[in-house]
């Protein structure tokens, strides 16, 4: 017995790391003023350059009909069917309400198992998560034992970010928000960290880049103590701060596994380019 384990683009996840864990992801949608864009079709070089033109950015989620042609190909080989990791990043979660959809229609119409799950996590968070599952589902566990791991290792996910400044924040319109709900005052004497669930939310002011980082590694350390970990370390065009935070990471957490990735749309359109951070949970348990 086996179950599919599929989530969207927005894991920032490589295309030959997915296919090597039996990971499926759906691609997210966003418009730049009046251009539609699914993940993927911009590199993300592409993508940062027009948001430094000030190009308006719009998260317009997974559609219905993606996450429908995506479970049913997820489902072949899977006699449990899927079960589908869905983050809601922002005010609202579109990708939620379709996926359920689609769940739905697949459950009508080809008798196919998809269980939503959605997780308060996001980006390499996530990816972290979906990691960590696939381990569960590659080792040959039932839709039972990878739920399980889910709700075990999701109470350690989280995920952090440093932006060398608020400038993408300015641009997309969210500072005045995200300032006056950080609790730490002005955003700009400093070098921010940012916990990123559902939202964009300043939890540290950093003097430097340096001691931003360590900032960061004191939060994971206190969330993910001893026990073995999972790490994603990504970045928006920053791989040498992402190389550095990796190898402080590796040297001063239990680190099982670390993968390094790109940034994409769902925060990285906020931060901006040269933003960098890290996702994580703890591994599951054999």
């Amino acid at each position: 017995m086996s179950v599919a384990i599929v989530c969207d683009s927005s894991v920032d996840l490589p295309e030959g790391l997915l296919e090597e864990r039996g990971l499926s992801t759906a691609p997210v949608g966003y418009s730049l003023g009046a251009t539609y864009y699914s993940q993927g079709d911009q590199s993300h070089a592409e993508f940062y350059d027009a948001l430094g033109r000030g190009q308006r950015l719009t998260l317009n989620g997974v559609t219905s009909e993606d996450w429908e042609s995506v479970f049913l190909a997820a489902a072949e080989g899977h006699d449990e069917g899927v079960i589908c990791l869905c983050q809601a990043f922002g005010s609202s979660s579109p990708s939620f309400d379709s996926a359920e959809y689609a769940s739905r229609r697949i459950e009508h119409f080809h008798q196919i198992d998809a269980r939503i799950h959605q997780t308060p996590r996001s980006t390499a968070g996530q990816a972290a998560i979906a990691l960590a599952l696939a381990r569960v589902s590659q080792a040959g566990s039932d839709r039972v034992a990878v739920e399980r791991a889910l709700d075990e290792v999701t109470a350690s996910a989280d995920i952090f970010m440093i932006a060398p400044d608020v400038d993408g924040l300015d641009r997309a319109g969210e500072l005045s928000a995200v300032q006056s709900q950080s609790g730490i005052g002005p955003l700009d004497f400093g070098v921010p960290v940012f916990r990123a669930r559902d939202r964009i939310k300043a939890v540290e002011l950093a003097d430097d880049e340096e001691a931003a980082e360590e900032m960061l590694l004191d939060r994971a350390a206190d969330i993910l103590g001893e026990e073995a970990a999972i790490l994603v370390v990504t970045h928006a065009l920053a791989p040498e701060a992402a190389a550095r935070l990796g190898d402080k990471a590796s040297a001063r957490l239990n680190v099982e596994e670390i993968q390094i990735t790109e940034l994409g749309p769902t925060v990285g359109g906020l931060l901006g380019a040269g933003a960098w951070g890290m996702g994580f949970c703890h591994a599951p348990s054999a």
